[in-house]
């Protein structure tokens, strides 16, 4: 199962995010994206979620609770990454706004290089060493190679040959959900994370967070006017986190210390959870319904 394990990081990892990007890629067009450059209201209120409210509700809840500083810094450095290149895959299967998803995924990749380091400064400076150095090297590489390069082939096919695109599509969406699944039964054999080795409490917490994050969002999307695809788009985006990013970052906090384990614990606990969360809107939006619980008007 390591074996396994370590396959599916050093390549499955990536060939999911290429294969994902260029399927969806051959479904849209340059006027996809116009309209978001054109009504940008989505994309800055996507951006204001993951730059603002998730740090709040992640700071809200380590201060309501006194959890202990790794678990505080672990709810912190989850809500400072960006939200997830998977989320583009979810909104596609759950029939949202695609092209607002990738937007927003995107903006706040790009711009994590920036926003992480001043998340983390406001709301956990103590904890963050002065040998603190973000890879914003590797952030561009990967945004280049897995996310804007198979985007653009499979938009250049789509506007090419729609047909073929459509075949395309249709087996690298396939493909991709057949990754998610290796990868996440080789993560759940791994052994690297066990549920209740830290009791209840703590996993209890980063359960609510996630909760938190999944009733809240539509709502105040949904308040603010926006459709049921932008909804979907946004919330999935909002809970999806990028813990690869995350990852990059532990062992910058509480070298050599317990503490370092629970920042670990929270990351992968939560990017095992969050598929879940956000399960329950893909499945309503497939089925033409809101991803908010209030009652929304008919597309």
């Amino acid at each position: 199962m390591q074996e396994l394990q370590a396959f599916a990081e050093t390549i499955l990892v990536p060939l999911q995010l290429v294969l994902a990007m260029l399927g969806m890629g051959a479904t849209l067009s340059l006027k996809d994206f116009a309209t978001i450059v054109k009504h940008p209201k989505g994309l800055f209120l996507g951006l204001a979620l993951q730059w603002v409210y998730v740090p709040v509700v992640a700071y809200a809840l380590g201060l309501s609770f006194a959890l202990q500083p790794g678990w505080a810094v672990g709810l912190i450095l989850v809500a400072a990454v960006p939200g997830g290149a998977t989320s583009n895959l979810l909104t596609f299967l759950g029939k949202g706004n695609v092209a607002l998803s990738i937007a927003v995924t995107t903006a706040s990749t790009v711009s994590c290089v920036l926003t992480v380091p001043l998340v983390l400064h406001v709301f956990a400076s103590e904890h963050l060493p002065e040998s603190f150095d973000f890879p914003t090297l590797r952030i561009f590489r990967d945004i280049g190679a897995y996310l804007l390069a198979p985007l653009v082939v499979g938009m250049a096919l789509y506007r090419w040959n729609e047909q073929r695109a459509a075949v395309l599509s249709k087996w690298a969406i396939r493909l991709s959900v057949a990754s998610i699944v290796v990868i996440a039964t080789a993560a759940l054999g791994s052994g690297r994370i066990e549920p209740l080795s830290y009791g209840l409490f703590s996993p209890g917490m980063i359960v609510a967070f996630g909760l938190v994050l999944t009733l809240s969002v539509p709502q105040i999307v949904r308040a603010l006017g926006f459709d049921d695809l932008d909804t979907l788009a946004l919330s999935i985006e909002v809970v999806v986190r990028n813990i690869a990013i995350g990852l990059l970052l532990v062992q910058f906090f509480f070298p050599g210390e317990d503490a370092q384990g629970h920042v670990l614990f929270t990351c992968l606990f939560y990017s095992g959870l969050s598929l879940p969360c956000v399960l329950p809107m893909l499945y309503r939006g497939r089925k033409g319904r809101s991803a908010a619980l209030f009652r929304a008007p008919k597309r």
